[in-house]
This record gives structure tokens, C-alpha cells and sequence, in this order.
């Protein structure tokens, strides 16, 4: 179980990374920004988030995958660790809910923490709790197929940038 609370505070610190990856954007795409608005900015910055959150799980699905490893591989231990990160992602929406008078302390903390996602928000004053439900459901949808797939062995990178590789020993092979 330890290493299920490792693995979710170590996302909580991924997604500070991501926040940080996600800043450094926000001054590489001004210039998109200022023409046409944050949506191709979120659209830029969660492809990175998602790629994030899929490589923690990957590799940590990969090193359970084993076949000499001690541990039994469960999708449900990636499901597990990422209810940690979850746990904030339900405060915010309670917060949002329930937020009154504080409502743009509230929704200020919101799009902070989930700046990867601020073009996808509807309205620009105030975050919906659904809207925060289903930003912060990103981490557990893709931490727990990353580590499924990487269970497998299966690498989509290895797929996609070794293909050229493979055609020309297949080409070789047939001279």
C-alpha cells in the first residue's frame, strides 16, 4: 500500500510539473494566445498534461509487468494512487458548490491549479464543479491505461518512431 501513496503524491508532483510546463507555454503561445484565445493553448498544453500522466503510468505499469517481478500487476493500484490526486480535484468542486461569497477566491484556485485546461472552461468568470470533476478526471482515465498498456509491453512511441527503421531492414533483408 506504500507504494500506492508514493505513486499518488508523485503525481500530485507531476501535475505541479505540468502547471509549471503549462506557464512556460503560456509565454512560448502569447502570440496564439492573443489571436484566437486559450482553446488552441488547451488544446497544446493537454496533449503535454496527457503525455505526462501516460508516461508515469506506463512505466509504472511496465516495471509490474514483469514476469520475474514480485509484485502482481493490478490496473486497480494505478486507480488507487490516482484517488490521492483526485482527492483535490473533489475539494475544488465541493468548493465550487458550496463557495457563496468566496466563489472567486474559488474559481481564481480553479483555474490555477488546472491552467492546462483553462480555454476548455465554458464561461470565463466562474468553473462549473462539472467542469472541474471532469478536469481532474483526466489523471485517473490516463494513468490507468498507461499503466494497463504498459502491463504489456506495449509501446505506441517505439510503434510510431521505429517504423522507418523497420522498412528499411525488411528492404535490406529482401536484396
Amino acid at each position: 500500500m506504500g507504494v500506492v501513496v508514493k505513486k499518488g503524491f508523485k503525481l500530485i508532483l507531476t501535475h505541479v510539473l505540468a502547471l509549471a510546463l503549462a506557464l512556460f507555454l503560456a509565454f512560448v503561445f502569447g502570440w496564439l494566445i492573443s489571436k484566437w484565445g486559450f482553446a488552441p493553448y488547451s488544446v497544446i498544453c493537454s496533449l503535454f498534461y496527457i503525455g505526462l500522466f501516460y508516461s508515469e503510468g506506463w512505466n509504472w505499469g511496465r516495471l509490474e509487468g514483469r514476469k520475474y517481478n514480485e509484485i502482481k500487476e493490478s490496473p486497480l493500484r494505478a486507480l488507487a494512487a490516482s484517488a490521492i490526486p483526485s482527492v483535490i480535484c473533489a475539494a475544488f468542486a465541493a468548493a465550487a458548490v458550496f463557495a457563496g461569497a468566496g466563489a472567486y477566491i474559488v474559481n481564481v484556485a480553479v483555474k490555477l491549479w488546472y491552467f492546462p485546461f483553462v480555454g476548455f472552461f465554458a464561461v470565463a468568470d466562474s468553473v462549473s464543479a462539472g467542469e472541474i470533476l471532469r478536469s481532474g478526471a483526466v489523471i485517473p482515465v490516463v494513468v490507468t491505461i498507461g499503466y494497463y498498456i504498459g502491463t504489456k509491453n506495449f509501446s505506441v512511441l517505439e510503434k510510431i518512431a521505429f517504423r522507418k527503421n523497420r522498412r528499411k531492414e525488411a528492404a535490406k533483408r529482401t536484396k
